[in-house]
């Protein structure tokens, strides 16, 4: 039975006696009676376990069910009170102690407190615990990226958490708000084991009810919610991965925000009176990974050539609409200790065929070039950006064959260590230090899943290291300036843009706010105007 929008068919009282008999919230049912938020999707999420999963796309409905100890001020990455209402450092940096609200329970009704968070700290980190993450599929996590540098962790009292580091770490409070170091009940983690990716319980605005593959994410709001009640009864992720059916579907109200928008649908967005665009610089950096340790792309010299080869201010004007600026630097301009004197490769076909020939490099080389086949936060453009870049590699004597794969075949494949071709990549900044672009990215002791283009500079990966425990923030910036022109010159990428976030919403929609990070935090504020 489809549900009417305007409700005059079916009362309240009715729609939820459907509800409760388990029929199953349509993607745009009752969107303004019933207060429900649909928001469209490009792609299908890989699992909800803040844990285990690192993508986008899941991070958008983690972000929703889980709190993390602190928070980003809305719309920023400046660091407030999460879980945590206040929290003291030590004079040497070195520790943490974080004072934790009381009254909180996870959605399962267990509580929160100090003695659970080091629970599912222990599952996360201690792989003999009888509940770890590790004995639940493959882990993409932010464990060691954020907790690396911690010697101990224990609960004081019921109500208080302490940290010791082994060294300063400077972006530990940032990584911490993290929608990837979203706190989880460990209740729920041992009851559901293996399937509790699929089944977050967490204490955030929104409670899970149920994912249905490739269709819809359904979340009902928390009416315990330790900040206030959602504004909103229902918030609905709908996947769809046509562009334009996305755009039609927003047009009629079907939904009410686009998540991921492809930038050729961008113009008939700003054209339509009942849609607001929202944009903002975005932490994202875009571009194509090269195979580091395959020849010949083990020599800096061809990577650098494929750099010049690709003409990437015409990609921006043809393929972004606008709303994309030409990388110069790996962390790009939104990011603090982004270095603006660096220039980049700017385009030039003759260079690139020299160093191709001073490489050694037999013309024509015929290699793979893997793409995700959806847009992206950091590149709405999706699959069209293979073939702008195919077509450039193919003027220097280049041959990319172009195969497309759906989000989650991408990353399982990109990921996985063992893959040997071209690919396209990017990235959304997840904390607001320019660490969290240059360690997942090309430090080396991030692989198997950061760093896939399987970059190793020793030299580069020390200053890493030191620009983490670096305290001054002045000195981290000179630091970043100097490890970001090694990259650059290494050319472990095809850097080719850095794009602006948008996204999209009716015009009714109240209080939803784009974050650096791409996440939808915050959605208790949001509501629908009758």
């Amino acid at each position: 039975m489809r549900i009417p929008v305007d409700g005059t068919r079916l009362g309240r009282t009715a729609l939820r006696a459907m509800l409760a008999a388990g029929v199953a919230l349509g993607a745009c049912a009752a969107a303004h009676a019933q207060g429900t938020l649909v928001v469209s999707i490009a792609t299908d999420p890989t699992g909800f376990d803040p844990e285990a999963v690192q993508n986008n796309t899941s991070g958008f409905v983690m972000a929703a069910v889980h709190d993390s100890l602190v928070s980003y001020k809305s719309g920023t990455t400046e660091v407030v009170p999460g879980l945590a209402k206040s929290w003291d450092i030590s004079p040497d940096g070195l520790t943490y102690t974080f004072h934790l609200r009381t009254g909180i329970k996870f959605h399962d009704g267990s509580p929160f407190n100090a003695q659970e968070y080091i629970k599912t700290l222990d599952r996360q980190l201690k792989k003999d615990d009888p509940n770890t993450v590790y004995n639940t599929g493959p882990v993409e996590g932010y464990e060691e990226f954020t907790f690396g540098a911690v010697a101990s962790y224990a609960a004081l009292d019921n109500d208080t958490v302490q940290f010791k580091l082994k060294e300063p770490n400077a972006p530990f409070l940032n990584s911490l708000a993290m929608v990837w170091n979203g706190v989880v009940s460990y209740d729920a983690a041992a009851k559901w084991g293996k399937d509790f990716r699929n089944h977050p319980v967490g204490t955030g605005p929104f409670i899970f009810r149920e994912w249905k593959s490739r269709d819809q994410i359904v979340l009902d709001a928390n009416p315990q919610y330790w900040k206030a009640k959602p504004k909103l009864e229902h918030l609905v992720f709908k996947v769809m991965p046509d562009p334009q059916a996305a755009l039609l579907a927003l047009q009629r109200g079907e939904t009410q925000v686009m998540g991921d928008v492809a930038t050729q649908v961008v113009p008939a967005l700003k054209a339509d009176r009942n849609i607001t665009v929202l944009t903002q610089p975005g932490l994202t950096v875009n571009g194509m990974a090269m195979p580091n340790e395959i020849a010949p792309f083990n020599d800096k010299r061809v990577r650098q050539a494929l750099n010049y080869a690709v003409d990437k201010e015409a990609i921006n004007k043809a393929l972004y609409s606008g709303l994309a600026v030409t990388m110069t630097s790996p962390i790009p301009p939104a990011q603090w200790g982004h270095d603006a004197a660096l220039k980049g490769y700017p385009y030039d076909p003759k260079k690139a065929a020299d160093l191709l020939k001073a490489a050694g490099v037999k013309l024509p080389l015929h290699v793979e070039m893997l793409t995700y086949n959806t847009p992206r936060g950091y590149n709405p453009a999706g699959a069209d950006l293979s073939v702008a870049l195919q077509g450039y590699l193919k003027k220097v004597g280049i041959e990319a064959d172009i195969r497309k794969l759906d989000m989650g075949a991408f990353l399982g494949t990109t990921r996985s260590g063992n893959y040997t071709g071209l690919f396209v990549t990017g990235w959304s900044g997840d904390n607001g230090d320019p660490d969290n672009f240059v360690t997942p990215l090309w430090g080396s002791y991030s692989m198997p899943v950061g760093d896939t283009s399987h970059y190793k500079n020793p030299a580069v990966d020390a200053e890493m290291k030191a620009a983490l425990k670096e305290v001054d923030h002045a000195k981290r910036i000179q630091m970043y300036r100097h490890i970001q022109a090694q990259i650059l010159d290494d050319a472990p990428w095809v850097f080719v843009n850095s794009t602006l976030l948008v996204r999209a919403t009716r015009k009714n929609v109240e209080g939803f706010k784009l974050s650096p990070t791409q996440s939808f935090f915050d959605m208790e504020q949001v509501s629908l105007r009758k």
